[in-house]
Formats: structure tokens, C-alpha cells, sequence
């Protein structure tokens, strides 16, 4: 008993460390990106509803146009179970440079698949920008789209607020509207 319970613990302290390896990686990739910020958080935050696909069908003019859109990637009861899978997620907060975003993402995800978190998968906002024109049929470049939050049902105020941001993504302060990605790990 003595002997499992020392590998737990070492369990354990493997995957602090490597969190902590995982962040001090992140802060110079970051770097690279100007009005950025990370949090570390519990999948029990993000809150996932229906409701948010609705918005993208009526009133996103992507709608259809884009393999990461609705409606394209899993529906909400799918990314239930799959967030399920998941203990932890990094939010990512954009207030310059909206575009970039889906491409951090993917540089996270990679950093984190490369420092242990095999299952790392990231979740980008709006559309995905990597090719002019998205061939419906079979996604030319897999290693790079995402679906957006809220085409997978997420609802990102109500993820945001449980995280302690503003429910509305704004500062009212700097006039700022932000944009917000995941990346889940465990």
C-alpha cells in the first residue's frame, strides 16, 4: 500500500512540475502577442448550452461557410462529454490583434502536447482564418483549424464570469471589447 501510495505522489509532483514547466514555456510564447492574457482553470467552469449555436445561425455570416462554424463541429451534448475528459483548460483573453488568436491557440496547444499534455486541444473564436476560402468537403489544413466556442456550444460569458472576468468581456475603462480561446488539458 505504502509503494502506491508513493507513486501517486509521484504522479503528482510529475504533473505539477510539468504545469509549471508548461508556464514558464507559455509566458515566452505570449510575449510574442501584445494585449494577452492566460488563466489556468477548472473544466467545471466552462459552462456549455445549446442556446450559443442559435447566435451563430442566426446573426454570424460565417454561418455554414467554415468547417470550425456551426454547423460543422460537435453539437453542445458532445462537448459535454468531451470537456468531461478534461480536469483542466488555459483561457486565453485578447484584447489587440482578434485575428491572431486561432493561431495562438495552436501554438499552445503544440507547446502543450510537447511538454507531456497529450491530449491538449485548443478552441479558437469566430472563424477560422487560415484559408480565404474553406473547402466544405475536407478541411485542407486540420493541423491548424479549430472550431470557436461558441460553435461548440460554450458559453463564453458565463465561462468568463466563473473565472472571475467581467460577464460581458468588456472594460469599460479602456473602451475594450476582448476575445477569448481555450486550450483543455489534463
Amino acid at each position: 500500500l505504502l509503494f502506491f501510495l508513493s507513486l501517486i505522489l509521484i504522479g503528482c509532483f510529475n504533473i505539477m512540475r510539468n504545469l509549471e514547466q508548461l508556464k514558464n514555456k507559455l509566458k515566452n510564447i505570449i510575449s510574442d502577442y501584445e494585449g494577452v492574457n492566460i488563466d489556468y482553470i477548472s473544466t467545471d467552469t466552462i459552462v456549455i448550452e445549446p442556446w450559443t449555436r442559435l447566435k451563430c445561425q442566426y446573426g454570424c455570416p460565417n454561418y455554414k461557410k467554415s468547417l470550425t462554424c456551426t454547423p460543422y463541429p460537435p453539437k453542445s451534448d458532445e462537448m459535454k462529454k468531451i470537456v468531461e475528459c478534461y480536469s483542466k483548460a488555459i483561457l486565453l483573453e485578447f484584447s489587440k490583434d482578434y485575428e491572431k488568436i486561432n493561431k495562438l491557440v495552436i501554438e499552445i496547444e503544440k507547446e502543450c502536447a510537447r511538454e507531456g499534455f497529450y491530449k491538449a486541444f485548443g478552441l479558437g473564436a469566430g472563424s477560422c482564418n487560415f484559408c480565404d476560402e474553406c473547402n466544405l468537403k475536407e478541411c485542407v489544413k486540420p493541423d491548424l483549424a479549430r472550431p470557436s466556442l461558441s460553435a461548440v456550444g460554450v458559453d463564453v460569458h458565463k465561462t468568463i464570469a466563473n473565472n472571475g472576468y467581467n460577464i460581458l468581456g468588456y472594460d469599460e475603462k479602456e473602451d475594450i471589447y476582448f476575445c477569448y480561446g481555450l486550450i483543455l488539458l489534463d
